[in-house]
């Protein structure tokens, strides 16, 4: 069991700096598509496919930083705490056994799902934004 909690925590620190480190492309990216469209438009050179192309690759890294931040609450799962009682909880666990509270972190795996426009994650239908880009959805 220790050999186990010491793998998960592993396995979340990398997660983490996975998560870091895609953070940091990002804002590079972001900051790489603001120059170039702050020059181009004080050149009247408006030039959308690379301006496209880079808004891609912004797409990409909130897919990875989404993701791995999917993979970290899972690996955290079996560490969740009720926040009324501090008594341990699972994720899939909708109330404290311990005290009847509400789960906070509960998910109900029932949901309706549906691809984003943008992005092409799972999301929740009711979702009115992509957690994932951002992005409105279609119809909301």
């Amino acid at each position: 069991m220790v050999e186990m909690t010491e793998q998960r925590s592993l396995d979340i620190r990398e997660l983490k700096q996975q998560l870091t480190t895609a953070k940091e492309q990002r804002m590079d990216l972001v900051i790489k598509l603001g120059e170039l469209t702050h020059v181009q438009l004080r050149n009247n050179d408006a030039n959308l496919s690379i301006l496209n192309d880079l808004s891609n690759e912004i797409i990409h890294r909130d897919v990875i930083i989404y993701q791995t931040q999917n993979a970290i609450s899972k690996l955290s799962a079996n560490q969740l705490h009720c926040t009324n009682c501090q008594h341990s909880i699972e994720e899939s666990a909708k109330f404290c056994g311990n005290c009847g509270t509400l789960n906070a972190n509960f998910k109900d795996f029932n949901g309706v799902q549906v691809i984003c426009n943008t992005c092409e994650q799972l999301i929740e239908e009711q979702h009115m934004y992509c957690p994932c880009c951002g992005v409105k959805q279609e119809g909301k």
